[in-house]
Order: structure tokens, then sequence, then C-alpha cells
């Protein structure tokens, strides 16, 4: 968790993971702080909001998914289609951005991870409890577009990245809840296509915070921990702005 502050605001980053098995506690005093002190909640997406992914992620007169993939990676694509529980027969018809994002729940799917368990979902219901201000950077819908209107070969790009081998949930899970960047960023995988997905949203999200700054009150910011990690981390933004960022825990 970050702060960024100045005389009368302050802004906690919280980077969170979007799905968590049960009885992970990953509440802290410092986190409890940050809750009870913010008068306003900012997730990426509401947690409320809900699309129809099949529809958006189903396309027209696709190869089957194995043959969308090179040799090599075919092995990683059988394993991680097991874990992910869903037919190769529906995978067929996805698109590779939406069967890159599939593919890529499937270890925390495995381990018994859910939206209704993960920290976003927990913080929106304790902030309407509170009555307090609750909103979101994007429409749930708006992340989905970005992503389907990629470019062909970038889409194919996130599919080949996702089969790297290299990403898990076992040990993304290890590094957040031991607050480890360098972990997380050892287990992620850097691609130039962060610069196209996570770069130009952490680039918007560090414009609205440098504008929020000059009013007044206390915000509690929770985005996808691979947010504030790598070459577009958030803090990183923010503290180019000249703004006061302090990496408290």
């Amino acid at each position: 968790m970050w702060r960024v502050s100045d005389g009368d605001t302050t802004i906690y980053l919280l980077g969170s993971i979007h799905l968590l098995p049960p009885n992970i506690n990953w509440r802290t005093p410092l986190i409890d702080r940050a809750i009870a002190t913010s008068d306003t909640l900012v997730l990426e997406s509401s947690p409320e909001e809900s699309v129809d992914f099949q529809a958006m992620a189903q396309g027209a007169n696709l190869k089957p998914v194995g043959e969308r993939v090179s040799p090599g990676k075919r092995p990683i694509l059988d394993a991680m289609i097991e874990r992910s529980g869903i037919a190769r027969e529906t995978l067929d018809d996805y698109k590779d951005w939406a069967l890159a994002t599939t593919l890529a729940t499937g270890d925390a799917i495995a381990a018994g991870a859910t939206m209704r368990e993960g920290v976003e979902e927990k913080l929106w219901s304790e902030f309407e409890e509170a009555g307090k201000t609750r909103t979101a950077f994007y429409h749930t819908k708006e992340q989905l577009d970005q992503l389907d209107s990629l470019p062909e070969s970038d889409q194919r790009k996130m599919l080949e990245n996702t089969l790297s081998g290299k990403e898990n949930y076992g040990e993304t899970l290890k590094a957040w809840t031991s607050g480890n960047i360098t972990l997380l960023e050892k287990t992620a995988e850097c691609t130039p296509l962060e610069g196209k997905l996570v770069g130009q949203r952490n680039n918007r999200w560090a414009q609205w915070i440098a504008a929020r700054m000059k009013q007044p009150g206390t915000v509690l910011v929770a985005v996808g921990l691979g947010h504030m990690a790598g070459p577009y981390a958030l803090p990183t933004m923010l503290a180019a702005r000249r703004l006061k960022v302090e990496r408290i825990e």
C-alpha cells in the first residue's frame, strides 16, 4: 500500500487481487486505518456491473485454439484448459483476448479463488454499509472493449504471453501476501503490450489522482496489484508528477 499526500488530501493506493480463496486474511492495521479514514472508494470497475462476457468473447470463423498457438506452447495450453474447467469446444469459439483472459484465471479458480472473496467486493460492500462514496475508473464493458479492439496480432501476443508458463497464481498470491514487489515482477510477464494495457490505464488513473489531490479529503484507490509494479507502475507515474508518494506497507 502507498500513500499520496499533501497538506489536506490523502489518497491511499492499495494493490489488490481480484480473486481470492476463502479465509485469506489480507487486512492489516494500516489497511483498516485507510478504510476507516477514507470518505471515498475508487475501484477499476464496479463489482455490481455485469456484462455478457460470453457474447463479447465469441468470434466467427476461428481456428481451433490448438492451431492458434505455437507447437511448443500446446502442452501448457492443454494444462491450462484443464485447470480452467471449461470445455475446449467452448474455448475454440473464443477470440484470442477472451481466451487469454479466461485461461489466466484458471490457476485461481483451481485454488478455489472467487470474485466474491476478492478485495474489491469486500471493500465495495464495506463502504456501502458505511454510507460512503463509491466510484470506479471504468465501466466493466469499457475494459473488455479495450481488449476486444486490440489488433489481431496483439491479441495473439496476449494469448502467447499467457502461455509463457511464467505467470502463476500461487506465486502471485505469495508475492501479494508478503508485500514482495520484486517477487511479483519476477512472476509477471513484462511485454510490449503492457504499455498499451497497463501503461495507458495507469496514465489515465495518475491524471485523475493528480487532479483529485487539489481537493481536500481522504480516498482509497484499490486496483490490481499488477498496476503497482513494473515499468508502468502507478506509484512511479505519480512520483514523476512531483507528488509525494510513500510506500507505507
